[in-house]
């Protein structure tokens, strides 16, 4: 039995469901967000051993021994829950519901594709890119800092127009594209004092580089930026591929290799990879999303990595690291 910990609005579920049951795997999808009432947990501890089970929205019971492997796909909090008027007791509550389940997933026997505490640690920046760094990949310099003075004494080594600044998360309410740090920006850096800030060395783009690894395959797709009328940022033209060229490429086997280690490092089966290859051939390490999309990659480009994710899941051992 295959556990996929997602939900319906991530549509990367659907294709994954249809390529599990076209290749005659069991599968079983868990959305968190029903917890505690329309999906409920039962763990039972003892000298004996565990025995843990989840009960579903149809009001069957999944006994989590049966599970081999799981896919922890952006999962969404529990919900409030509309029985508990008290705004405090709701909170109270949905604190209690946290507890339970924090280590929950993590203790279970079963092969992740992540591992969530993995995962949470990987996503943070500031783990990146050392981490980066100590497998061999080229980094480029970068500073993070709530200090107004630091980053302008780092804007003024670097230079205004060659520093870039972004955000560390990027949802739909708080969204901020890749900026340029020019005159105007750098009249603002009093604000970072509100919130750290990225700010990193421009780093000149042949193309972006989307590299998708999936257990020890790896798919890159060159993503043709500098054809975009703002290169800086190519997720601001995503619509499932719409308007930005895509190529599948390839990697120098040296860099591969290192992305491997990489993922290795952070526990990671998964991982999305943001790069940029120089004009003279360099590939340079931006960031890693341990659940980042693939589908407007696969799209474009025809890489089969939901079958790729779909043959990890069904192959893994769970008593395997």
């Amino acid at each position: 039995m295959i556990l996929l910990v997602s939900h319906d609005e991530d549509d990367h579920l659907a294709p994954m469901l249809a390529e599990l049951a076209r290749i005659g795997s069991e599968s079983v999808v868990v959305d968190t967000a029903g917890l505690p009432a329309s999906i409920a947990v039962a763990a039972e501890h003892g000298p004996g051993g565990d025995r843990r089970r989840l009960r579903l929205i149809d009001g069957t019971w999944l006994d989590l021994d049966r599970v081999g492997s799981g896919w922890w796909r952006r999962p969404l909090p529990p919900a409030p829950d509309p029985r508990i008027e008290d705004p405090a007791q709701a909170s109270w509550a949905a604190n209690e519901t946290y507890e339970a389940m924090t280590g929950f997933w993590d203790a279970l026997p079963v092969a992740w594709v992540s591992p969530p505490k993995a995962i949470e640690t990987s996503m943070m920046k500031t783990w990146q890119l050392p981490a980066a760094r100590s497998v061999g990949l080229e980094i480029p310099r970068t500073l993070v800092t709530s200090d107004p003075g630091e980053a302008r004494a780092f804007v003024d080594r670097i230079g205004q127009g060659q520093v870039i600044c972004k955000a560390f998360s990027a949802t739909q309410e708080h969204w901020r594209e890749t900026r340029r740090v020019g005159p105007a920006e750098y009249e603002l850096l009093d604000r970072v004092a509100l919130a750290p800030v990225i700010f990193q060395e421009l780093v000149p783009a042949e193309v972006d580089v989307r590299v998708t690894v999936v257990g020890e395959e790896v798919f890159a797709a060159a993503i043709h930026s500098q054809e975009l009328p703002y290169p800086l940022d190519f997720r601001m033209f995503l619509d499932w591929g719409a308007g930005v060229r895509m190529t599948a490429t390839t990697l120098p086997d040296e860099v591969n290799d290192a992305l491997l280690r990489l993922l290795k490092a952070a526990g990671l089966r998964y991982g999305a990879v943001d790069m940029r290859r120089t004009p003279d051939g360099r590939h340079v390490f931006l960031e890693v999303n341990p659940a980042g999309q693939w589908r407007f990659v696969e799209e474009v480009t025809g890489q089969p990595v939901t079958a790729a994710m779909a043959r990890l899941l069904t192959d893994l051992d769970p008593f395997q690291p």
